[in-house]
């Protein structure tokens, strides 16, 4: 299965915010606000495909929602981080 651009926004935003441990675990909330295009359902639609691939898994629970972080396999998916290159 292919991922598409929301998927890959879902995942660089949970390593952007270092959600690679359960205690630092993203709500799907969290997630549509940093994302700003999808509507929540989306998201949680698209977490839920992650999940199923492996990519991402839940985390402890946040007051009545999930958490969300991105496993090995979802961090090795991402592409590296370009340093500045003009030097």
């Amino acid at each position: 299965m292919e991922l598409n651009r929301c998927a890959y926004v879902i995942l660089g935003i949970l390593r952007s915010k270092g959600a690679t441990d359960k205690v630092h675990g993203l709500t799907i909330m969290e997630i549509s606000s940093m994302e700003r295009v999808s509507k929540p359902n989306t998201i949680h639609k698209k977490v839920k495909e992650l999940q199923k691939l492996g990519y991402v898994e839940e985390g402890i629970k946040a007051g009545k929602g999930k958490t969300y972080i991105l496993t090995d396999r979802g961090l090795k998916l991402l592409p590296e981080k370009r340093g500045n290159e003009n030097v």
